[in-house]
Parts: structure tokens; C-alpha cells; sequence
């Protein structure tokens, strides 16, 4: 059997609210979520160990890992961040591995009335990355996308399609 969509909200609606149930957040806070996860492998010749912290709220995450291999200890985590703009929205992501080399990625996206324009980035902490952008507008006679890319080296490219109607 197949539900209209509309219908089936409705309905599983009207049934928590006969139940009493309310799904309504208040605030941020009550959207957040915490939690711990840990793990301990011990064999005859080998242990590990292994420690999570995960938080996430609305717009944000964090990952935390943490652990020891044989009596050698490691960690890495990782967060990303998105934020209204507006006009679209920007998003930001950090993630650091277990030998200390850090990626970030950032990237945001805008609308207007007659188009979008978007970018992102990728750095390392050892120097590697690129940026990218791209443009895209409308008018009467058609379409035009632009798109560049330009890598940390020096290296680079860009395009342009103009599509008519």
C-alpha cells in the first residue's frame, strides 16, 4: 500500500499528539546530542584501546578519537561547522589524523536573483591545497558558467559555458 506524503506527516502528527508526545526543540540545546563510545582489545600479543567523544548540534559536529595500539598512543578528531549567511550558507571542516597532519575545507554558497556563486578551498598543513570558484547567472538570452581552479603550486585553469535559450 502507498501513502500520499502529506497524508502520512499529517496523520503520524495527529497520532503524537494524542499520544502527548511533544517533538518540539525549544532551543539549540535541546537539539545537541553528546555521547562516549570506548573499546578495549586485549589478546596474547596484542591490546588496544579505543575512546570516542562525539558531539553534534545544529550546524556543527565534533568527532574526538583517541586510542593506544601495544602501549602507543594516537588521537585524531575532526569538526565541521555551517553557518546561514543570508544568502546561502559557508561551512568549514578541520580534520586532524593520527600523525598531526590537519586538512582544512572551506566553502560557501550564495544565491541571487539571477544566479548562484559558490567557492571552496582545501589547505593541509603541509602546504598542498587548491580553490575553486564558481559563478553561474541567468538573464533572458540564457546561461553563463564560469568556473576557475587554482592549485597551491601555482597551477590553474578556467572555463566558461554560455548556454542559450
Amino acid at each position: 500500500m502507498r501513502f500520499n506524503r502529506p497524508f502520512a506527516v499529517a496523520a503520524l502528527a495527529g497520532v503524537l499528539t494524542v499520544a502527548g508526545v511533544a517533538a518540539v526543540a525549544d532551543s539549540a540545546d535541546a537539539q545537541s546530542r553528546s555521547r562516549q563510545r570506548s573499546t578495549t582489545v586485549t589478546g596474547p600479543n596484542h591490546s588496544a584501546t579505543r575512546n570516542a567523544d562525539i558531539y553534534r548540534s545544529p550546524g556543527s559536529a565534533t568527532v574526538s578519537r583517541s586510542g593506544t595500539v601495544d602501549g602507543e598512543s594516537w588521537s585524531s578528531s575532526r569538526s565541521r561547522t555551517t553557518v546561514d549567511t543570508g544568502d546561502g550558507y559557508a561551512t568549514t571542516s578541520v580534520h586532524t589524523g593520527p600523525a598531526g597532519n590537519t586538512q582544512t575545507r572551506t566553502g560557501s554558497v550564495s544565491y541571487g536573483e539571477d544566479g548562484y556563486s559558490r567557492d571552496a578551498s582545501v589547505q593541509t598543513s603541509n602546504g598542498h591545497g587548491y580553490t575553486r570558484q564558481v559563478d553561474a547567472s541567468s538573464d533572458e538570452n540564457g546561461s553563463t558558467v564560469n568556473r576557475s581552479a587554482t592549485t597551491n603550486n601555482g597551477a590553474s585553469r578556467s572555463s566558461t559555458v554560455t548556454r542559450p535559450y
